[in-house]
């Protein structure tokens, strides 16, 4: 109790005064306990995978470990120690993975606590928007995550950023749909963080969820464009002035052309129904789901009747086929990941389409899709479990076959000499921790690629490659002391065999 005046009298006698209680503190809410069961479940879902996968990751996904390896143990950005180099499409990724190294010491064990992390919040995110739309939200979130990581597609590229990117997709699907511009940015920038390539899907989803019903909500796009800037641009400043290049060296490298046989983005699909039908078959069917999914809603929408469910549909679709169709303009290789944008996309569309119908009329789609990811599955551990390599496979070695070589090669060449790769670089280098080369850990070799591709670029792509590595350093290549080179068939080195391939062999020469 107080003491003050009586307002009635004015005296100064007692008078009791009454406090407020200061006003509670702000506390973030507590998931309930549906949404830890999800959680959960998405975990478990990527540690499934990683447990049958990790042995058989292919070769960038150690080029990114090697880049988190570095960044943790030596705090440098390169794939090897003895180099610069900024050749590592996903800056987030290296760091996520760098922490996990910090933390258990082995960049495997990072590796799969990555996944296992990323598929969690995917499947909250997916349940959040599960229930924004009115669905059952287990439907939507494991369907998501449960095709997403039965996929051969995105199985094949365990340990690289593809399933971040898929995490992250959705969630931009979930908060612009809610019109929160600041969360939406967020998950934008970060988007960007994992691949630059991201900055076309996320501006068509703010774009078509936050103006296509809201003309008047432009203020919120913007903020949510911005806000997503604030979080990428100062590492591609920093990367631009202090690694040289703007965007990750990998844009350069991996945007070369066609594989042999005319095989380019655009029609990559076709060439690997042939390779593996089986696989491609279970993606054909999601991939259909999806765009029946997409046409459904479109209709819906033009007619009038469109839901938020529809607007969301038809914008995940339409961000997937823009993301398509502009790697498809161009004709860069049809290198697997490329194709995880879109297809992500596509299968959140076909998870809400079948979890609308689940709702409505049938739980035959729904039924359907687990099949479809049982078949799968089946398809895929038919390798093996752990498999020595994933279904879908276009190395020239497993990964265990690299390490083996690796590690022989690291003892066989000295510290102070150079060792040309054979044209794939990752694995080796994570075995043998030694000064091998080639454009993705020597950038002097990257600028004679990126002198080259100067030299045929149009006014426009020409003045974007001059603006982008305006910092870069320019050195002369140096000889390399030795060189390895791959060659099929048995005989000298160090043996090699996939399915598909079969044996070859790595020989080192002077």
């Amino acid at each position: 109790m107080a003491t003050g005046l009586d307002p009635a009298t004015g005296s100064d006698h007692d008078v009791p005064v009454t406090v407020d209680d200061p006003p509670p503190a702000r506390t973030l809410p507590r998931p309930s306990p549906q949404t830890l069961l999800i959680a959960a479940v998405g975990a478990l879902m990527g540690g499934l995978l990683f447990l049958v996968a990790y042995r058989g990751m292919p070769d960038d996904s150690y080029i990114t470990l090697d880049y988190a390896r570095n960044v943790a143990e030596l705090g440098h950005w390169g794939l090897t120690p003895f180099r610069d180099a900024n050749s590592a499409t996903s800056p987030l990724n290296v760091w996520l993975l760098a922490a996990g190294i910090v933390v258990t010491g082995r960049p495997a064990v990072s590796a799969g606590l990555v996944l296992v992390a990323t598929t969690a919040a995917m499947a909250v995110w997916a349940s959040a928007l599960a229930a924004q739309l009115g669905l059952r939200r287990p439907v939507v979130a494991f369907l998501t995550v449960g095709l997403i990581v039965s996929s051969p597609i995105f199985a094949a590229v365990v340990g690289m950023e593809s399933f971040l990117v898929a995490a992250l997709l959705v969630a931009v699907v979930r908060y612009a749909a809610a019109r929160r511009p600041v969360a939406t940015g967020i998950v934008m920038g970060l988007g960007v963080l994992t691949r630059p390539d991201l900055v076309l899907p996320a501006v068509v989803l703010v774009a078509v969820l936050f103006l296509a019903a809201a003309p008047r909500a432009v203020r919120g796009a913007l903020v949510a464009v911005g806000v997503g800037a604030l979080v990428t641009l100062p590492w591609h400043v920093w990367s631009w002035f202090v690694l040289g290049s703007f965007v990750p060296d990998s844009l350069i490298i991996k945007t070369s052309g066609a594989f042999p046989g005319g095989e380019v983005f655009g029609n990559g699909p076709l060439f690997m129904a042939e390779r593996w039908p089986i696989a491609m078959l279970v993606v054909g069917v999601v991939v259909g789901v999806g765009l029946v999914s997409v046409a459904v809603s479109a209709a819906r929408w033009v007619r009038g009747e469109g839901r938020l469910l529809d607007r969301v549909v038809v914008a995940a679709g339409l961000a997937g086929a823009v993301h398509y169709a502009a790697y498809a303009a161009m004709g860069v290789s049809s290198y697997i990941w490329y194709y995880c944008p879109s297809l992500a996309l596509l299968t959140l569309c076909a998870a809400l389409g079948a979890a609308d119908l689940s709702l409505q009329r049938t739980t035959a789609v729904v039924t359907g899709l687990a099949l479809v990811a049982g078949v799968s599955i089946g398809h895929q551990t038919g390798l093996g479990i752990p498999w020595p390599h994933p279904a879908v496979f276009g190395n020239w070695a497993s990964a265990a076959d690299y390490i083996n070589a690796g590690t022989e090669l690291g003892r066989a060449v000295p510290t102070d000499q150079s060792v040309l790769a054979p044209g794939e670089i990752g694995t080796l280098a994570f075995a043998c921790r030694c000064d091998i080369v080639d454009q993705f850990s020597d950038r002097a070799r990257l600028m004679s690629i990126v002198d080259s591709r100067l030299a045929s670029a149009g006014p426009l792509g020409g003045f974007l490659l001059r603006v982008n590595f305006l910092h870069a350093e320019r050195r002369p290549v140096e000889p390399p002391d030795r060189t390895l080179t791959y060659e099929t068939g048995t005989g000298p080195g160090w043996p090699t065999y996939v399915i598909g391939r079969g044996a070859g062999h790595l020989v080192l020469a002077p």
